[in-house]
């Protein structure tokens, strides 16, 4: 480029050069173009430092990662109006120490602000500072009730549904925690119980002498193992291929064309052509057993119904055998599998009885929509409700609360608190006197299409940027990334 310089004359001037400037291709004192500047605040802003410098060396501009980075920090957070409807929320500095508070604009579903803690005095403060909100939307903190209530008193404050979802099913967890042994009588097994509590239409009848005499109930045939099924398989492809090579001869095709469409060695089809009977893949030697000479005296057993491993390893060492108890028992195993007969497990330990599901379970399938809900989980509930007068009270309570929340139920919300503060549960009595105390936020969140949902999403958002600098960035760089990226 060619520019003009200026000479001043006057000999007292501090700058005696001047050089117009480039406005609009270059700032004072700058080393690249405004546009290239631009587009390195864009991809810096978007993936941050590292995956940014990938991405610009790709792009054929390329910088270092702390180049993008000092872009980012150097420009800062933009600068919004005041906005008319707004969502506030907390977020996680480090989960269950330290929290800060993002504010979106609830119209254009952008982040206006990022405030370092979540106090009432810096929410205040910040809310003094843009006056004109008509609408705030928050969750059931106390400290975000406060600051609204005492810098935008004119203000309509929303609470958020799913914290009042939330909300109801923490009240029913501890409510079923409560009732935790009615739940076990209901969910528990129907064999362990005593024989005192059986009524006598359950006591069994006395046998009688048809019923003593023993019977031979025919055991089901063991299904084959991942392993055995596949050795079948193989062998049934084997077979076929078997009976191809025999047609193909048959139909006077030499072995050396069978071999190729095949695919076989021409060995293995002379092989095949030698057998009237598909030979196995890998036929193994017979192995021979110190019991081999003793195996009618084994079959005779059997036959006889004495399939204990242990007796016949007593008698056979009375007979001057010298064989283990192992030895014996895999043989006698063996025979029984040639006998299509099995040995019966002793002291086989019995499945451990299934647990009742949990207050914290049944409180999360309770809060789904029935629609939702699977038949197992209606089917628990429905027997929660027939075991307690008190459960089916709270629980018919809680149930027309979240229709108001999900606007299908006609009813008001001054009349559920009516009927609640009056309950004998103590659960559902505290729960709405946490509602009363906020109805008018409780009421406005059951009449206006305004949540928090969009606040949750850019929370998940701001996790995601944080996660993506590996700690490495404050808290300047972090609010210019979260509220610059649209």
């Amino acid at each position: 480029m060619t520019v003009r310089r200026f000479l001043c004359p006057s000999s007292a001037c501090p700058r005696r050069i001047f050089v117009e400037p480039l406005h609009g291709f270059a700032a004072r004192y700058a080393r690249t173009t405004t546009r290239l500047a631009q587009t390195h605040l864009a991809i810096g802003s978007a993936l941050g430092g590292e995956a940014g410098a990938r991405l610009a060396e790709k792009t054929a501009v390329p910088t270092s990662p702390d180049t993008l980075l000092r872009r980012v920090k150097q420009a800062g957070a933009r600068l919004a109006g005041t906005p008319r409807l707004v969502g506030i929320d907390d977020w996680a500095w480090r989960k269950g120490h330290r929290y800060g508070t993002i504010v979106v604009d609830l119209e254009t579903n952008g982040v206006i602000d990022l405030l370092p803690d979540r106090d009432a005095a810096t929410v205040k403060t910040w809310l003094e500072a843009h006056p004109g909100i008509e609408l705030v939307s928050r969750d059931r903190s106390s400290a975000y009730s406060q600051a609204a209530s005492e810098a935008a008193p004119e203000a309509q404050q929303v609470a958020d549904r799913w914290h009042l979802l939330k909300n109801v099913r923490e009240a029913i967890e501890r409510l079923l925690e409560r009732h935790l042994p009615v739940i076990t009588d209901v969910f528990r097994p129907a064999d362990s119980g005593t024989m005192a509590d059986a009524s006598p239409v359950d006591k069994p009848e006395p046998a009688t002498a048809a019923d003593t005499a023993p019977r031979e109930s025919p055991s089901p045939p063991t299904p084959n193992s991942p392993r055995e099924q596949a050795a079948l398989a193989k062998r049934q492809r084997r077979v076929e291929r078997f009976e191809q090579v025999r047609e193909l001869r048959r139909q006077g095709t030499p072995i050396r064309q069978i071999a190729r469409e095949l695919e076989m060695s021409r060995k293995a089809v002379r092989r095949y052509l030698g057998r009237e009977r598909c030979p196995d893949g890998r036929p193994r030697r017979a192995t021979r057993s110190g019991l081999d000479m003793h195996q009618e005296w084994i079959d005779t057993r059997i036959a006889e119904g004495r399939i204990n491993a242990a007796e016949l390893h007593r008698e056979l060492t009375a007979n001057g055998v010298r064989l283990s108890y192992g030895t014996v028992r895999r043989y006698l195993t063996k025979r029984l599998g040639r006998a299509g007969k099995t040995r019966p497990r002793v002291n086989a330990a019995k499945p451990k009885p299934v647990p009742p599901p949990s207050p914290k379970q049944l409180s999360f399938d309770w809060v789904r929509r029935p629609e939702q809900r699977t038949v197992e989980a209606q089917g628990r509930l429905d027997a929660i409700r027939a075991a307690s007068l008190d459960l089916r009270a709270a629980l018919d309570l809680a149930d027309e609360f979240t229709a108001l929340i999900r606007q299908r139920s006609a009813g008001t919300l001054k009349e559920w608190l009516s009927r609640a503060e009056i309950n004998p549960c103590p659960e559902v009595r505290h729960f709405a006197e946490g509602i009363r105390r906020d109805e008018s936020a409780v009421n406005a969140a059951m009449t206006t299409r305004w949540s928090n949902g969009q606040v949750e999403g850019h929370v998940n958002r701001l996790k995601t940027l944080k996660r993506q600098m590996y700690g490495r960035a404050g808290f300047a760089l972090l609010k210019a990334r979260v509220v610059n990226v649209e």
